[in-house]
């Protein structure tokens, strides 16, 4: 459960700035520009994970509550609270990003338990692309032009190799993306440092919420295993502090934790 969870967290995001002379430059800033939203919201995340057959498909929800905040140097971060609901085995699990760490809280814990850089390195690598700093965090070399099929529409695309700068943690060691015009990244491949594929995420749709274009559907191939990340019921909500706060978390399973309503 917990890999499922990571794969929809939100890393601390900052806004964009350096490389002012890279060619490619304006395109990863149009990349940015998507993926901050404007104010506080929150959110339904579903994750569905095809297995052998259609009896052994399994299905995770959870909800997210996002907020801006004052990350480093003043600049806007993102925090991130998911409370899984589904399946009720793991219902009142928490994972927190918030000030530039990851937390892990089971229903049963005293305390939470903080993630190493590397297990989320390792495990955070399919949707953290919507909050990271493409402009910012990673290097890029253009590997030149390639369209992409996602859900039937053909898009052209401009292809970029991404390796994070030094100093930043909590990234692929190599990315290669592909990316429209309008700066929608629609295919990702994400491999380690010996250049193995661990993960590829095609994005199969965008819609406009909270004012701009959004993801809303990725498609998610590792291992051999297909995993479908879908996201709804956005809106904009002011969350509590409390929700943010590592200290705080066990505290909150009680509170957040929804069990399945019993049969009649």
């Amino acid at each position: 459960m917990r890999k499922a969870v990571l794969i929809l967290t939100c890393l601390p995001l900052l806004v964009a700035a350096g490389q002012e002379t890279n060619t490619h430059l304006p395109l990863l800033r149009k990349l940015d520009a998507m993926r901050l939203p404007s104010g506080d919201f929150s959110g339904r995340l579903t994750v569905r994970e095809d297995g052998a057959g259609p009896s052994a498909a399994t299905e995770s929800v959870f909800r997210q509550f996002s907020r801006l905040s004052a990350g480093a140097g003043g600049q806007q971060a993102l925090e991130t609270l998911l409370v899984c609901d589904a399946p009720a085995r793991d219902a009142g699990k928490l994972i927190l990003f918030a000030r530039s760490g990851c937390w892990f809280q089971t229903p049963r814990a005293l305390r939470p338990t903080r993630l190493s850089a590397q297990q989320v390195a390792t495990h955070a690598l399919v949707a953290d692309w919507v909050n990271w700093r493409f402009a910012e965090d990673f290097d890029h070399v253009h590997a030149g032009a390639e369209p992409v099929a996602a859900a039937g529409v053909t898009h052209a695309c401009t292809v970029l190799d991404l390796t994070p700068r030094a100093g930043v943690k909590n990234r692929p060691a190599f990315m290669r993306c592909w990316i429209d015009a309008a700066g929608r990244l629609w295919k990702a491949e994400i491999y380690s440092s010996s250049r193995k594929l661990m993960r590829t995420v095609l994005v199969l749709r965008y819609e406009t919420l909270l004012g701009t274009a959004r993801a809303t559907r990725l498609r998610v191939e590792a291992g051999g295993k297909v995993e479908e990340l879908m996201l709804d019921d956005v809106a904009r909500q002011s969350s509590p502090d409390d929700y943010f706060d590592p200290a705080k978390l066990p505290a909150l399973v009680p509170a957040l934790t929804r069990r399945p309503a019993a049969p009649p």
